[in-house]
């Protein structure tokens, strides 16, 4: 089955608001009774992106409805990462309460939307 893609434009392509990405592996650090702590690769772990965008009444909609009836919520989905301009594989990371993104008003017909996506290795 199709990965789907992002919502195509002229849907923002890329967070106007700005990005926080957490690149990361998988370690385990264990204490020792004397000297530095020890060190282990675990495996990799996948990176996160906190992304904003800033969307109309009608992009609001749109993200919504490809959240809820594109992906449903969980499936995987290519994004083209704002930092390295490749095309990387990315589900929703639930906030809070099963809140896939979040929505502040910032001025007539403009809204921000917050979302966390998992860059998956």
């Amino acid at each position: 089955m199709a990965i789907p893609n992002w919502p195509a434009a002229p849907f923002p392509q890329h967070p106007q608001r700005g990005y926080r990405e957490n690149v990361g592996i998988n370690v385990v650090r264990s204490s020792m009774d004397a000297g530095p702590a020890k060190q282990r690769l675990r495996g990799r772990r996948p990176s996160t992106m906190d992304v904003q965008f800033l969307l109309t009444k009608t992009e609001v909609d749109t993200l919504q409805n490809w959240i809820e009836n594109t992906i449903y919520g969980v499936k995987r989905f290519n994004f083209l990462h704002p930092r390295t301009k490749a095309t990387v594989e990315c589900r929703l990371v639930p906030q809070g309460e099963n809140e896939f993104f979040t929505i502040e008003y910032t001025a007539p017909d403009y809204y921000t939307a917050q979302l966390r996506l998992e860059i998956l290795p």
